[in-house]
């Protein structure tokens, strides 16, 4: 898709291709002749042809970045499987890291699952030679804001239909504490605003509380989480048991807005939230260059090119410069001046590269929140929790080169964005802030991305 930003300004997302979004390979047959041959209804769901080759006790499932992988470990928590660290040969096939290796395996019961969920796996003598780690089986916070809960519902969809466990709560409970003796991971997707409102949720106005919960005028609320009163969010003592949480071990997955709070209040090093006002690029596919083969999150992937959703924020920049503070309300770059409508919408078409056919290849930033900062740190005193100084892993990040980022959609000011990171691995303690500028689950139609996040 072509938007040129000389357009009026869209009110939603301008990049809908499907095969980018689903990481697929489409071959476009302009001979006519295909539609006279022979052809059979599909009556039922397209399954890939998945199954078990060869002989032996231990099973090596191929990673491809297929959803249903994580379907599969879920589905067996008993089993013991571990993740191969680097590619490798074995039964005359060569396999990615990440390959998923099961010893001792119990053919009868895993051959169905991966027949029905379309994932290849070749038996062999005993492990392979390769170094690997155990694939355990953690337990899952997943936290979400009263302040806006329907970009997060996209994630919860996804670990629902993929069959990942996660306990559902508030913000709220993060006062509560405890968090890495209930939790390995602990997912906290998108929920607009700025890292000072995302903290401080929806403001503590009145005397009278705000409650969202069942009750006889009111039938329908209160489905999955329900509270007397929604106002407030984590607050500061929230975060700083957030912060506790990946300093004692933990993994905390961030998303969109929610990647901008540790970096903001000054606990991870490194990472810059910048807020380029040239910058418009409103729900667009964009070029996402894979930095990092050899980190577990990249497990599957094979290109080095991977198209990515980016929806203007956030920009995040590894390395140094000052940090910003940047809205998630959507605004920015260049809007239609004049009239109301552009009489000739596409007379300058944006210039838009083929995934496969890449050409050889000034920031603003507003001053950090530092009263929030220096309050945070204090109290950080107080719990004994210190702050991290190792430099950040870029994962995945953004074409360099502005001619090429542009897949399908609409952007303006591309060079704010070029090489930008759009995947962080920031170690904090003895844990990880995992950090989504691009945004792996958007709409049901990012599966391309799912397994970013299922990594």
């Amino acid at each position: 898709q072509n938007y040129p930003p000389q357009n009026p300004r869209p009110y939603d997302d301008t990049g809908w291709t499907f095969q980018y979004m689903r990481d697929l390979t489409i071959t476009e047959v302009k001979d006519q002749s295909v539609l006279a041959q022979a052809m059979t209804p599909v009556s039922g769901p397209v399954k890939a042809a998945g199954g078990i080759q060869g002989d032996g006790t231990t099973l090596v499932v191929e990673h491809t970045a297929d959803n249903t992988l994580v379907t599969f470990r879920f589905k067996n928590p008993a089993v013991k499987m571990s993740a191969a660290e680097g590619d490798f040969e074995a039964a005359g096939h060569r396999f990615r890291a990440g390959a998923i290796i099961v010893p001792n395996a119990d053919r009868a019961a895993l051959e169905p699952q991966l027949k029905d969920l379309g994932l290849s796996a070749w038996a062999v003598a005993s492990a392979p030679a390769v170094k690997m780690h155990d694939l355990d089986i953690p337990r899952i916070g997943y936290v979400h804001s009263w302040t806006r809960t329907q970009d997060e519902g996209w994630v919860r969809a996804a670990l629902d239909t993929f069959g990942v466990p996660y306990t559902y709560f508030a913000d709220q409970k993060l006062r509560d504490g405890n968090l890495r003796a209930k939790y390995d991971v602990i997912v906290f997707p998108h929920v607009g605003g700025t890292p000072t409102s995302q903290v401080n949720g929806m403001a503590m106005t009145g005397k009278t509380p705000l409650p969202y919960k069942k009750t006889d005028k009111t039938p329908n609320l209160g489905f999955v989480d329900t509270s007397d009163d929604i106002r407030g969010g984590m607050g500061l003592e929230g975060l700083l048991n957030l912060v506790q949480f990946v300093q004692e071990g933990g993994t905390l997955i961030t998303e969109g807005s929610t990647a901008t709070i540790l970096p903001q209040y000054g606990v991870t090093s490194g990472i810059t939230v910048e807020s380029p006002s040239q910058l418009f690029v409103r729900g667009s596919i964009l070029r996402g260059k894979i930095a990092d083969l050899k980190s577990p999150l990249a497990y599957g992937f094979d290109a080095n090119d991977l198209p990515v959703y980016f929806n203007q924020d956030p920009v995040l920049s590894v390395g140094g410069g000052l940090p910003g503070f940047g809205g998630f309300g959507g605004g920015g770059g260049p809007s239609n001046a004049g009239l109301g409508q552009n009489v000739t919408p596409n007379a300058q078409p944006l210039r838009i590269q083929p995934l496969d056919a890449a050409p050889v290849p000034e920031r603003t930033a507003s001053a950090p929140p530092a009263a929030e900062t220096a309050q945070l740190r204090a109290m950080a005193a107080q719990f004994g929790v210190t702050f991290d100084d190792t430099r950040p892993r870029v994962v995945v990040s953004f074409s360099p080169n502005p001619n090429d980022l542009l897949l399908s959609g609409t952007i303006a000011g591309a060079q704010a964005l070029t090489g930008k990171a759009a995947l962080v691995d920031a170690a904090l303690g003895k844990g990880h802030v995992v950090m989504f500028a691009l945004r792996p689950f958007w709409r049901w139609q990012t599966q391309g991305t799912y397994s970013l996040g299922f990594n």
